[in-house]
């Protein structure tokens, strides 16, 4: 009995010792907006991330020391991951999330990256069992981007044909008749589409062919969206801190990537 007692003690000092010498990295957290997904994300990031080892600091309140004592800065918004872009630290670690457009930005392929899009390969692929009959795909962009490409790909991977539809400001008022020969459109995320006037008009034009319209943003229903594939916010930001965490994650390989979130929502009208 005493031996097992020794041994059972034995086992416990090193375990305390493992758990003592354990060095979480110190994360800074820069929001550039204070909006509901914000919040969502960086509640996300608090559960799986011990809170001793993170700040969380609006951009306006951002200093120097605040940057030179972290390891990790993350950068949630296109206006902080703008700010990290010019305030780049080669030393530390630099993420970014809920970002429109990294590559117009000029941050895509620089800093590790979490799209504002879920995988589509996961999103066509429950869009075909959802509309069995759809064949063809028309992807609606105004500045072509890894998220147009992406979709592209993962519309032909799941066996459907995409057709992209860029507008532009000289064959906007005319996309709409693009439309005639694709089953559905996917809205894509750029200053462009989003514009409210252009979006009531984009919408309208293209529901005047009876053709389904798919978003990544649950409020676009609101405009006439019927279905959209929105990525759980909340579960980013635990994604987000299990990476961290993930010792060889955080590799120069992985500086080049971008990740989409996964799981998501998927929300109808």
């Amino acid at each position: 009995m005493m031996k097992f007692y020794n041994v059972f003690l034995f086992l416990l000092l090193l375990l305390s010792f493992s758990f003592s010498y354990t060095r979480y990295l110190n994360v800074l957290i820069i929001k550039g907006k204070d909006l509901q997904p914000v919040k969502l994300t960086i509640n996300g990031f608090l559960s799986e991330y011990p809170k001793e080892n993170c700040v969380v600091v609006e951009l306006d309140k951002l200093n120097s020391d605040l940057l030179n004592r972290s390891d990790v800065v993350i950068a949630l918004t296109s206006e902080a991951a703008f700010y990290l872009k010019q305030n780049y630290h080669k030393e530390k670690i630099n993420m970014y999330a809920l970002v429109l457009m990294p590559d117009t930005l000029g941050i895509l392929g620089k800093f590790i990256g979490f799209s504002i899009y879920p995988p589509f390969d996961e999103v066509f692929s429950d869009f075909k069992k959802k509309y069995p009959n759809v064949k063809k795909i028309g992807l609606l962009y105004n500045e072509k981007s890894y998220a147009v490409q992406s979709a592209f790909d993962s519309v032909k991977k799941n066996g459907l044909e995409p057709v992209l539809l860029q507008v532009d400001n000289f064959n906007f008022k005319y996309i709409s008749k693009s439309v005639a020969n694709v089953d559905a459109v996917y809205f894509f995320s750029d200053a462009m589409i989003l514009d409210e006037e252009n979006l009531l008009f984009l919408i309208k034009s293209i529901k005047s062919y009876n053709k389904i319209i798919i978003s990544s943003h649950r409020v676009l229903l609101q405009y006439g969206v019927d279905l959209a594939y929105v990525i759980d916010y909340y579960q980013l930001g635990k994604m987000m801190a299990i990476y961290i965490k993930k010792n060889s994650f955080l590799n120069t390989d992985n500086t080049y990537k971008i990740f989409f979130p996964s799981p998501f929502v998927v929300v109808s009208k």
